[in-house]
């Protein structure tokens, strides 16, 4: 059972995240999404998975890497509302 606090630090920090991610995504949308096909799936297998250690990374700092479906669904509105904040980041 994880605390009040906790799970609100948790909360924020997987806002943070997905409203970075996007603009991350965002950022390298060429290499993504414009490139070559074997090069865009090694960028994004690559990317992806250092994309996702580093949230585990994060969840395990604050609280032994326990991932709740409202960590998700949270850090999923972080990255909408990121999106839409960051879209002019696209290189196109």
């Amino acid at each position: 059972m994880m605390s009040l606090e906790i799970q609100i630090q948790s909360i924020i920090v997987s806002f943070v995240y997905g409203f970075l991610f996007s603009y991350l995504v965002n950022l390298c949308y060429h290499l993504l999404f414009c490139t070559k096909k074997i090069f865009q799936s090694v960028f994004t297998i690559l990317f992806l998975l250092f994309a996702f250690l580093l949230y585990f990374y994060f969840m395990y700092l604050i609280n032994s890497a326990r991932i709740h479906i409202y960590f998700i669904m949270v850090m999923i509105l972080g990255y909408w509302i990121g999106n839409f904040f960051s879209y002019k980041a696209r290189k196109y």
